[in-house]
């Protein structure tokens, strides 16, 4: 447990770094392909549900949806309208405490203590640490893409591969779609060199290139066709642009620049 809730606590001092010094004009910068949000909508976002995680595991909240219906005044896109007076800096050092307390939470727990989150669907400490993480970097590529800056990342995005793994199923189903028995293999280069992988080696379906890129697509911030993904055999095509590691219904990927055959 101690080693996740780490990851996210330096993911979270990455993102800090990226924040700090923004001006305020700087802070109402629309996010592309997030229309109509901007920087401070991402930030109160990644605030607000840290500040619910931190409810639900104090027991002060019955579940993730009727805690955001009753807090978070969220509009038709999900805007967390209720804290919209809140400048960029103050959005930021609200983050700052909700994040503290939740890392804090997580080191004092064992990774199988489940938590309270969608309606009848606990999570283990685990895994709402490790989708904390994923959402945390998610949102700050939306962050980099405004500000014109290169998306970082480092080997801690394994926890978000795990997740484009683990839900294979879950983006079949709400994209209509029965989960094939083909078999696949993915392959993935982390920012040290390290390969993870998940499938069979000898699979037919193949999906290789970098962790950064896989992880792009897998929050469906970018088209595998525009990454420098090899993706061979039709399943494997059809996993790459279903890929989803979030819940809720299935997030259309941003559309190509140019068609690959």
């Amino acid at each position: 447990m101690k080693a996740i809730a780490n990851d996210l606590i330096a993911e979270q001092a990455l993102v800090d770094v990226l924040l700090a010094d923004l001006t305020e004009k700087e802070w109402m910068l629309p996010l592309p392909g997030c229309a109509p949000w901007d920087i401070r909508d991402a930030v109160l976002h990644i605030a607000f549900f840290d500040y619910a995680a931190n409810k639900l595991m104090r027991g002060e909240a019955e579940d993730l949806v009727t805690l955001a219906y009753a807090e978070a005044g969220q509009d038709k896109d999900y805007r967390p309208t209720a804290f919209y007076h809140l400048s960029g800096r103050e959005a930021l050092q609200w983050w700052r405490e909700e994040r503290t307390r939740l890392a804090a939470a997580f080191f004092n727990m064992n990774p199988k203590d489940r938590i309270p989150w969608a309606p009848g669907m606990p999570m283990s400490a685990r895994s709402l640490c490790s989708a904390r993480l994923m959402e945390l970097w998610a949102h700050s590529v939306d962050i980099y893409d405004a500000l014109g800056k290169d998306v970082e990342v480092r080997d801690r995005i394994d926890s978000t591969l795990f997740l484009s793994w683990q839900a294979r199923a879950f983006a079949y189903r709400i994209n209509g779609f029965e989960m094939p028995d083909t078999p696949l293999y993915l392959e993935l280069t982390l920012p040290s060199g390290k390969l993870w992988s998940r499938g069979e080696p000898d699979a037919a379906n193949v999906i290789k290139g970098s962790a950064k890129d896989w992880a792009l697509v897998s929050v469906r911030r970018r088209n595998w066709m525009d990454t420098g993904l090899t993706v061979t055999g039709d399943e494997a095509r059809r996993y790459a642009s279903i890929v989803q590691t979030y819940a809720g219904a299935a997030d259309a990927a941003p559309a190509p620049s140019s068609l690959r055959d």
